[in-house]
């Protein structure tokens, strides 16, 4: 019986992977013990979105999302030896980033709950893709892990990052459990007026979908009230460093968050685009229509025509980028949405952004 276990930076990537029996690292109670069973567990202090690809049918199927808590486990049951992939982000109740656990097989996938035919084109699914981890069909256990790896303390962790989260004091995230964060809990319990005798799979909900409405007020919110699709980047320091980043596609009728933590004094800026259809078949769109300015000092950062994630915010042109001036958002309160309509944007004087 072995275990692969994969590991990401606070950023996104894989730092390293490295096979271990499972006897040594067992990831927790809820591993299945049946020999034709493929576990997937949770070392990290993050709740995670699974989205796994086995053969069904005779099929490569590529499918999610299921929700991983910190310390769990989940079972699949490919048939044997048959190829196996496995894609996992955090979910989108933490502050901060999305943080993934990639691989370099690109598999269909969605933003919501999907089922895909790997032997089909994601575009005529109406997919996109993700870059999903290799596992070895040998291995029984695969564990998504940290840099700090935490073990069999994952579920002390992932309560400290939760209650984090939900605005609580948690000075380091390290998965000792302790007084100070038994305290801080039995506080959460008793702000929430939820009963004392909760199982640890209910503590886990009840902290999850607190954090979900605390996520809904704080952060940057941008809805899509105009015609067409819509990009958006942002800016904001980064210690000490500007970092302009984009892009993030809005639908028509549709919203995104693309800074999800607070924003006082964060300084943070925004910029988008919409996008313009082409007039007559066989012919090239006029270029995108830019977000009008409503300041009379706009700051102005650098984008890309691809996505892009730029460090400061001088010398833009040589270094490939295009400098635009961004708006800048509110600095005194922790969250807004801003809804976006036609009159927002402006026809700009030079080739449009964001392609």
């Amino acid at each position: 019986m072995k275990t692969q276990r994969f590991i990401t930076s606070l950023v996104i990537g894989i730092l390293s992977v490295s096979p271990a029996t499972a006897q040594d690292n067992d990831p927790l109670a809820s591993v299945n013990s049946d020999p034709n069973v493929w576990n997937i567990c949770n070392e990290t202090s993050y709740v995670l979105r699974i989205a796994v690809g086995t053969m069904m049918d005779g099929r490569m199927t590529p499918r999610g999302w299921q929700q991983l808590r910190s310390g769990a486990c989940i079972s699949e049951t490919p048939p044997p030896n048959s190829p196996r992939y496995v894609f996992a982000e955090s979910a989108p109740v933490h502050l901060g980033r999305i943080r993934e656990w990639t691989g370099k097989v690109k598999l269909c996938a969605s933003r919501d709950d999907f089922t895909a035919d790997a032997t089909r084109s994601c575009a005529l699914q109406d997919l996109e893709t993700r870059e999903f981890l290799h596992v070895n069909p040998t291995e029984r256990n695969t564990t998504f892990i940290e840099a700090d790896n935490f073990g069999e303390n994952a579920d002390t962790a992932g309560l400290q990052r939760l209650l984090r989260d939900n605005g609580y004091k948690i000075s380091r995230i390290d998965g000792i459990p302790g007084r100070r964060t038994s305290r801080t809990l039995s506080q959460f319990i008793k702000d929430k007026d939820l009963p004392k005798t909760m199982s640890d799979g209910e503590t886990f909900d009840a902290l999850i979908t607190a954090a979900q409405e605390r996520q809904e007020s704080i952060g940057l919110k941008i809805c899509n009230n105009s015609t067409n699709r819509i990009w958006v980047a942002t800016a904001a320091r980064d210690a000490t460093e500007w970092q302009s980043r984009g892009w993030w596609p809005i639908e028509v009728n549709d919203c995104a968050r693309p800074i999800t933590d607070s924003l006082s004094g964060q300084d943070a800026h925004l910029y988008a685009a919409q996008e313009q259809v082409a007039p007559e078949p066989d012919t090239l769109p006029p270029p995108d229509k830019q977000l009008r300015i409503v300041t009379a000092k706009p700051v102005q950062f650098c984008v890309g025509e691809g996505v892009f994630s730029a460090m400061g915010n001088e010398f833009c042109e040589d270094r490939g980028y295009r400098a635009v001036s961004f708006r800048p958002m509110p600095t005194d309160i922790d969250g807004t949405t801003i809804t976006l309509t036609d009159a927002d944007f402006t026809t700009p004087n030079a080739i449009g952004l964001r392609r």
